[in-house]
């Protein structure tokens, strides 16, 4: 039977959450230079309407992702990775489900990102999943691909 990437909201401050976090600000720092936080701070993610994800296969950390507010009816993903063994198996797909699905429960009507040219594996995987090209909306990075995804709220059913 085959393992499932299970994807939730933990503890930003988790030693898994640190690590994922470390591993990708490395990877990203290797392909554009500095730090490769792209200004990420812990914090960022500690605030109401907001969550720090981390995928696991078999309860090992395999990848993770945020959502932070931008204003009361945006929300953007952040900090995106998959370890390289794991990547192929599903395990972005699920962060970006549950960062969608946190983003309805917070009553967010749209999901922003950005990433850069040097990933054209993660633009992909955007556009797959239902997101579409707009304007850069944060940074002034020389090269960036800003994304977005509406949502459909869904009315509550008051009875």
């Amino acid at each position: 039977m085959p393992s499932i990437v299970v994807a939730a909201a933990e503890d930003v401050r988790s030693k898994d959450s640190e690590q994922l976090i470390k591993e990708l600000s490395e990877e990203l720092g290797l392909l554009y230079g500095g730090d490769g936080t792209a200004g990420f701070q812990l914090s960022d993610v500690e605030a109401p309407r907001s969550a720090f994800i981390v995928a696991r296969l078999d309860g090992f950390p395999v990848g993770c992702g945020a959502i932070r507010p931008l204003d009361e009816t945006s929300v953007e993903v952040k900090r995106v990775y998959t370890r390289s063994d794991f990547r192929r198996k599903g395990v972005a797909q699920a962060i970006m489900a549950e960062a969608e699905r946190l983003a309805l429960e917070f009553a967010y009507s749209n999901l922003k990102l950005q990433t850069g040219p040097k990933q054209p594996e993660a633009a992909a995987l955007y556009e797959r999943v239902g997101y579409y090209r707009i304007p850069v909306f944060h940074g002034d990075w020389d090269e960036v691909l800003a994304f977005q995804k509406d949502l459909v709220l869904k009315p509550v059913n008051l009875i």
